[in-house]
């Protein structure tokens, strides 16, 4: 090899080094960027997210007295319950009814009053009204809306978490590509931290090397979060239900059904996230009374609906209850539109 072939060829070795070297740069200062304005929000997200988590047990404490009570010897049939609440509520709408689903647990009447929906907790065994608590002052909702952002921005406050997950995505891959092991031992300061190098490498490894290890998981987070948000869960929603992905076509005992342009999370809420814009089918009208809230427990319990379930009450004659469940094991979400 001749001499210029060698100084050639330590020339272009220097020029990549550089190049490397300025993409390095690059994407360190777009990491840090990102870090110093996105943590707090990050932050904010991961600890009302972890509380979020653990709202059927943080609600049994907090409203203990409106949850539990005393195991009788026989329940109230649920319309007598419902009976109950429309006595002491008289201009209120009955909107759900949410049965005990446990001996020593209260039942729950949905009623919208004067534009504000509560809920109503009845004894099912004597039909006392143990207490009603309003949607919007409940603590568990305050923590959705601040993990949401709508506690502070309304659609403005959701963009921002919405960017805030997409930047913590970001984050993610420049520090996966700032982790990457060039001149060193690819377990040291890689999969293993570094302790006794000083103090800027302990830090440093201390930082990058739990990241690693938790960065599938942290995407896992991610891509599971966003489908809640306003932009990117609206495209996924629509391309779910486009195609019907996660959800079969709705199935008719009686022939088909007319489906309205109203989406299912307009009439109930709590639902699986698959079937929120899936239109609601509708009711035939005719001259008999709709079924009774008995007949809709039964159905959903001859289908197996885990509980505890919502029955949400039928608008106008078109209009269909719905049976919503979402208890703690996703596979067991179910939604049901039964003809009134």
């Amino acid at each position: 090899m001749s001499p210029q072939t060698i100084h050639d060829h330590k020339s272009e070795r220097r020029e990549e080094q550089g190049v490397t070297k300025q993409l390095f740069a690059v994407i360190w200062r777009w990491h840090f960027y990102a870090g110093i304005i996105f943590a707090p929000w990050i932050l904010l997200l991961a600890i009302s997210g972890g509380v979020y988590i653990f709202k059927p047990q943080i609600e049994l404490m907090l409203y203990k007295d409106k949850y539990v009570v005393q195991e009788g010897s026989a329940k109230l049939l649920p319309t007598r319950q419902i009976e109950k609440v429309k006595k002491r509520y008289p201009q209120a709408e009955i909107t759900h009814f949410t049965p005990s689903f446990a001996a020593n647990r209260s039942s729950e009447v949905g009623i919208s009053l004067h534009g504000q929906s509560s809920i109503v907790f009845v004894n099912p065994y004597n039909g006392n009204i143990l207490g009603k608590l309003n949607d919007e002052d409940r603590w568990m909702e305050k923590i959705k809306a601040l993990h949401n952002g709508e506690l502070w921005g309304a659609t403005a406050g959701n963009r921002l978490i919405e960017l805030t997950a997409c930047w913590a995505f970001i984050l993610v891959i420049t520090g996966l590509y700032l982790w990457w092991p060039r001149h060193r031992k690819p377990w040291q300061g890689t999969i293993i931290p570094r302790l006794k190098q000083g103090k800027r490498t302990f830090w440093r490894d201390l930082h990058a090397v739990p990241a690693f290890w938790l960065s599938a998981f942290i995407l896992l987070l991610i891509f599971t979060g966003l489908p809640w948000s306003g932009v990117w869960g609206d495209l996924v929603n629509r391309a779910a239900t486009a195609t019907h992905t996660g959800q079969p076509p709705f199935a008719a005992v009686w022939g088909p059904k007319p489906e309205s342009t109203v989406p299912t999370k307009d009439v109930a809420t709590d639902i699986p996230w698959a079937a929120e814009n899936l239109p609601v089918p509708e009711s035939t009208p005719d001259t008999l009374q709709p079924v009774s809230v008995e007949k809709m427990m039964a159905i959903a319990d001859s289908r197996n609906i885990q509980q505890p379930y919502s029955i949400y009450f039928p608008e106008g004659l078109k209009g269909v209850y719905t049976v919503s469940s979402s208890p703690q094991q996703p596979e067991d979400d179910a939604t049901l539109h039964i003809d009134q």
